[in-house]
Parts: structure tokens; sequence; C-alpha cells
């Protein structure tokens, strides 16, 4: 019959229920692909690669701040002097406030170009986001430069949370790669029972957490540390 139309047939329920929730996730599809990708950006820099390689989506979602905040640098060199590619990533993941790069830059800049204030200026953004080398390192300068008591508590921090050894490793592994152009000098002990309280006599190792859990004294714990760092950068071996 002209005119006459069959009425649609109705979506089951559970077809219906379907359609709607596909609806809902097209407002989280982005948020979804940039827990996915940084997931794996922080995993593995060459697996991040690689997946915004294989996919147009995550290729557009691959420069948001969140992600490029949580990638891996493990892969990635302190310098890339051969790779201005490699060396354009490191610089957008510092201007994201990426921990790693900002600690990165902050050794590079305070130690081998000379520029104190950038280095610092690094080096507390990294420590302020819980970094524990950035602190480590800055605690250090700042009891060479007369602020000892800042220095003291950031290093009082570090130990807190079982940092002490992982962060010498990290700091050797970076100025290794650097043309140093910058030293500390420490500044004099001024426990008067110094020697009382330094009971081990031995540097504190790279690999060794407890090196100063030896020593009583919170000045002389951290002037271990000073001295073990200033010794490093002069490429004296102390242990």
């Amino acid at each position: 019959m002209l005119g006459s139309s069959k009425p649609s047939t109705p979506l089951p329920p559970f077809l219906f229920s379907l359609s709607i929730r596909k609806i809902r996730t097209r407002h989280q599809i982005k948020s979804f692909q940039e827990e996915v990708l940084a997931r794996v950006a922080a995993t593995s820099i060459c697996d991040f690669f690689n997946l915004i390689l294989s996919c147009k989506a995550f290729h557009q979602t691959a420069d948001d701040n969140y992600i490029l905040g949580h990638v891996s640098l493990d892969k990635v060199p302190v310098i890339p002097w051969r790779s201005p590619k490699q060396a354009f990533f490191l610089e957008k993941c510092k201007e994201t406030g990426h921990p790693e790069a900002l600690y990165r830059e902050g050794v590079v800049q305070y130690f081998s170009f000379a520029k104190v204030g950038e280095g610092l200026n690094c080096l507390n953004s990294a420590a302020k986001v819980g970094h524990v080398g950035a602190a480590y390192v800055l605690g250090v300068i700042l009891l060479c430069i007369d602020k000892g008591g800042d220095g003291r508590r950031l290093l009082n921090y570090v130990k807190s949370k079982k940092g002490i050894g992982e962060s010498r490793k990290k700091f050797k592994d970076v100025i290794n790669r650097l043309w140093l152009n910058n030293f500390l000098e420490p500044k004099p002990n001024a426990c008067p029972m110094q020697a009382q309280h330094r009971r081990k006599q031995r540097w504190p190792s790279d690999d060794d957490d407890d090196d100063d859990d030896d020593v009583s004294c919170e000045a002389c714990g951290c002037h271990l540390q000073v001295i073990f760092v200033c010794n490093l950068l002069r490429g004296i071996v102390t242990y």
C-alpha cells in the first residue's frame, strides 16, 4: 500500500545500552589514548615510538604534556649531540616539567656549562616534584654555597627515601658523559666532635645506601656526602 511504511524494529535492550555506551565513550577516547601512551612511554621509549608510528590516533596524541611528562628517558643520551630529533624531544620533555629531563638539564647547566642560576632552577623544579636524584645534588650544592639548612633538609629527604646510593650512581653516570667546567668546594665541617661521630673510616660507596647510617651526627653525615660529590667531580676515586 502506497504511503505505508514498515515500522522500524526497536533495538533489543542490550543493543540499545551498547549504542548509548558507545556515544559516551567517544568523549573518553582521547583520555584513554593518553593513558595507554603514558604507560607505554614510562616503560620503554622504543615501544612508545613504535606505538605512535603504528597508529595515526596515537601519533596525534603523542605530544600531550601528560604523556611527555611520563616518558622513560633511559635510552636517551644525557646530551644527544648526534641526534637533533632526540635533542628536540628532550627539550619538549623538559618544557612539560618532566622530572628526569629537568634533573639532567640542571646537572648539565650547572657543572658543564657553568650556568649556575639555570642549573639551580632546573634542579629545584625537579626536586619539588619528588625527583630524589635532583634533591641529592641540589642538597650538596646548597651545603657548598652557605645554605646548609636547606641542603641538610634535602639530604635528609633523600635518606628517608633510601635514595642515597641510587642518587650517587645516577649523578656519577651523568657527569661521566659531560665535560666539566664547574666544581664544588666543600665548606669545613663545623661539628666539634666530628672525629667521634665518624665511626666508619672509609668513603661512601655508590652502591651502598647505609654508609652514612654509622654517622650519628646530621652535620657529619651531610658533610660526608659533600666530600664524596666534590671528589667525584674532580675524578678522585673515593671507593
